[in-house]
């Protein structure tokens, strides 16, 4: 394991070790510490945006709404953690679950940035591409292919179990989310959370 000798040296193995798995190479796992303060630091960034979209939601009309959103952004964001945690102790793989989660928690960002790319760089290079009416659908699909198969590798590699476990996990969390996401747009106020999945890649779009 690489020695920490300061944030600018650990800032730089966690986006190594986030290059690594993205490619997907496992030693990159080797990056991250396993402890509950790297998985905190993991999860910080994840926190402070949703403080903040707490605070402008909160300063426009509909609070209710905005309370149904945020508490369902919080409830996805830790769902992955619950889950995880829930097998590893079932599978024996408690002492590997924290740099796994740590791992997985940091990829997260993976997805975001490598669509957000795509997409601006299609805007660059082929304007008439993106205006095309399945273009934003084809970014999401593959955009959700590569995370399921990036949050299957990390936790196959990080938990060190069989690809159908490992499946099992992706799937179980992918479950419950729809589960939460069915029940926030069921029950009143109706909130439907699709729209604002696709509003940062539809607003980037119209620019």
């Amino acid at each position: 394991m690489i020695p920490d000798t300061g944030r600018p040296n650990a800032a730089r193995r966690i986006l190594q070790g986030m290059l690594l798995l993205a490619a997907g190479r496992r030693e990159g796992l080797a990056c991250f510490e396993s402890s509950t303060d790297a998985f905190g630091a993991a999860l910080a960034p994840q926190l402070a945006f949703l403080l903040v979209e707490g605070i402008q939601l909160f300063l426009q009309p509909g609070k209710v709404v905005a309370a149904v959103k945020l508490l369902l952004s919080f409830c996805v964001m830790l769902l992955p953690a619950v889950v995880s945690q829930f097998y590893a102790a079932r599978w024996g793989r408690g002492a590997l679950w924290l740099r796994y989660i740590t791992a997985a928690t940091w990829c997260n960002w993976i997805v975001v940035l490598v669509s957000l790319f795509c997409t601006l760089l299609a805007s660059l290079l082929f304007p008439a591409l993106v205006s095309q009416p399945g273009f934003m659908g084809a970014i999401v699909f593959a955009a959700a292919v590569y995370e399921m198969w990036l949050q299957w590798f990390v936790a196959r590699s990080g938990l060190a179990i069989s690809g159908g476990r490992a499946a099992l996990l992706y799937v179980t969390v992918l479950l419950v989310s729809l589960l939460l996401y069915g029940a926030a747009a069921l029950l009143p106020p109706h909130y439907m959370v699709l729209g604002d999945i696709l509003q940062p890649m539809i607003a980037l779009k119209n620019s």
